[in-house]
């Protein structure tokens, strides 16, 4: 075994570098902080190859003088702590004095003081050259893009009065006006359809804006928290916002959230990552506890006893099912429907030969089953399940997979059918920077399905046309609940059944959900049409939809 033996500079600023530096988005986040810390007002961010060919910083900061410019290249050297006691009082971004050194030692990097007299230029040109290991771990361009989109987005929130510009590769993503107003910091990150809808937080130390209730996303990308000034992310302040929408709105769904806390800096410790994206509460639940009463305040100020209820009914539509049911909850046949006329008149297009002829007693009558359906409806069960009868059997049919394996099938058969439906009055979309960019990438996947999507300048979009089988379906909700899912989860992208893994999460949201209520016909129609698909057995993931006893 080697001797013990001090490291090389070199290789101690490369070793700093890789845990502070771990992509291009870790470089605009340092440099940024340290424009931000030199009290900037405005802040140029432009990006080459996704960050790899060049990353540029200039701001109007208080700038540095040329023996501070050499000092600020070597470790540990800040202006923003110089004693035990400034570091349990952080209230600076940066404090380590470790970011310049160890980008210098991973890039060729060079600081140039503006010639206006204030503020300085970064630039940071060929990063992890001398790392290829590094480099060879980066993710897709697109991925790049977006974790430094992120960053941006996380500083235009928490810093409304400074104006930030994102260039990317020579193209202005962001521009944000600095006039100090969080709601025009949001209306530039989520575009007028979300700043329209969110509500404002006031209280002591609790600011921000949250969205209404009838306003939710399906993961917690919406969800931005800032404890002075600083961007962290916190499973227990999620939760604490979260448990304030308790009975608002639907399991598994999330609230828009931008909540800035104040604390006393002596409280915290930021202390406890070397990229600094956690903090620790010397009293997490006195924290938790201001949150939701704060988000709950603007909640109850918002809610009259009718939207309350309203609310109530919408929040039916992602429910679960309840784990006990009445006798009001059935919804029972009427048997003088029940006759093979009645049958042939709505079902006469039925491919029958898929069915073998069966029998049914119904009160006095004696029906075919292949005259009517293969299974026969009588009654919904928690407004979840079907119970039906094949005349022999009883069979439990989910509603939501079985609507699901329809979409899915009447998407796939696109190209045969070519059916898409016009609107009679175009929908506008406005979406986020990242949603926006993979919806531009993959807009001929969904005209493949029968979409007509426009990309109409910024972030906005215009739909103008919409497969059939989403006709009178929330289409808005249906396409932000996909491409969130998409922008999450880099994986579904990069499948080489990209089209089916599209087709299967719009059928997903677009199906009806536990707890939507159907009458007879909806339920017949249901399970006609089921009986079309390739597989009526199990939804498009694979899951079965019908039970036998």
């Amino acid at each position: 075994m080697a001797k013990i033996q001090l490291l090389p500079e070199d290789l101690v600023n490369k070793i700093a570098a890789g845990e502070v530096i771990e992509r291009p988005a870790s470089v605009v986040k340092e440099l940024v902080e340290n424009s931000i810390d030199a009290g900037a007002s405005k802040i140029y961010v432009e990006i080459r190859d996704c960050g790899r060919k060049l990353i540029r910083v200039t701001d109007n900061g208080s700038g540095m003088s040329d023996d501070e410019v050499k000092l600020a290249l070597e470790r540990h050297s800040t202006s923003k702590i110089s004693s035990l006691d400034d570091l349990f009082n952080i209230k600076t971004l940066g404090f380590r004095g470790e970011a310049l050194p160890s980008i210098a030692s991973v890039s060729h990097f060079a600081i140039t003081k503006n010639q206006s007299g204030r503020g300085i230029t970064v630039e940071v040109k060929d990063l992890f050259y001398n790392t290829p290991v590094r480099l060879k771990f980066l993710k897709s361009d697109s991925t790049e893009v977006r974790h430094i989109q992120n960053i941006i987005t996380d500083f235009i929130l928490d810093y409304p009065s400074i104006s930030f510009v994102l260039i990317v590769e020579g193209k202005e993503v962001f521009v944000s006006s600095g006039n100090g107003k969080l709601v025009d910091s949001i209306l530039t990150v989520y575009g007028t359809d979300i700043a329209r809808d969110l509500i404002p937080v006031v209280s002591d130390s609790v600011t921000g804006y949250i969205s209404k209730p009838n306003i939710s996303r399906m993961d917690k990308n919406f969800e931005t928290f800032f404890v002075n000034g600083r961007v962290v992310k916190s499973f227990i302040l999620a939760k604490a916002v979260e448990q304030a929408y308790y009975n608002l709105i639907p399991p598994n769904r999330y609230p828009i959230a931008i909540i800035c806390i104040a604390i006393d800096p002596s409280e915290i410790d930021v202390n406890i990552h070397p990229s600094k994206r956690e903090i620790k509460f010397l009293n997490q639940n006195a924290v938790v506890a201001k949150i939701t009463t704060a988000v709950k305040n603007s909640l109850t100020g918002l809610l009259s006893q009718a939207e309350q209820k309203s609310f109530s009914t919408a929040n039916q539509q992602y429910g679960s099912m309840p784990t006990n049911f009445q006798q009001d909850k059935f919804q029972a046949i009427n048997q003088n429907e029940w006759t093979p006329k009645m049958g042939e008149i709505l079902f006469d297009d039925l491919p029958r030969s898929r069915f073998d002829s069966e029998s049914v007693i119904v009160g006095q009558d004696t029906i075919v089953i292949s005259d009517i359906l293969p299974i026969i409806p009588m009654f919904q069960i928690s407004k979840t399940y079907i119970i039906c009868t094949d005349g022999e059997d009883l069979v439990v049919l989910d509603q939501h997979a079985a609507h699901e394996r329809i979409i899915f099938d009447r998407l796939q058969r696109r190209e045969k059918e070519n059916s898409s439906q016009r609107l009679l009055i175009s929908e506008n979309l406005e979406l986020g920077r990242a949603e926006a960019d993979l919806l531009n990438t993959y807009l001929p996947n969904f005209k493949e399905i029968g979409f007509d999507i426009e990309a109409f300048g910024g972030n906005s979009f215009v739909i103008r046309e919409i497969p059939s089988v989403l006709k009178d379906l929330p289409i808005k909700e249906i396409l932000v609940d996909t491409i969130s899912e998409f922008v999450a989860d880099e994986t579904r992208r990069q499948s080489d059944k990209l089209q089916e893994k599209i087709n299967k999460m719009i059928a997903c949201k677009g199906a009806v959900k536990a707890n939507d209520k159907l009458n007879m016909d909806e339920m017949r129609n249901l399970i006609k049409d089921l009986y079309k698909t390739e597989n009526p057995l199990t939804c498009p993931h694979g899951r079965p939809l019908i039970a036998r006893f």
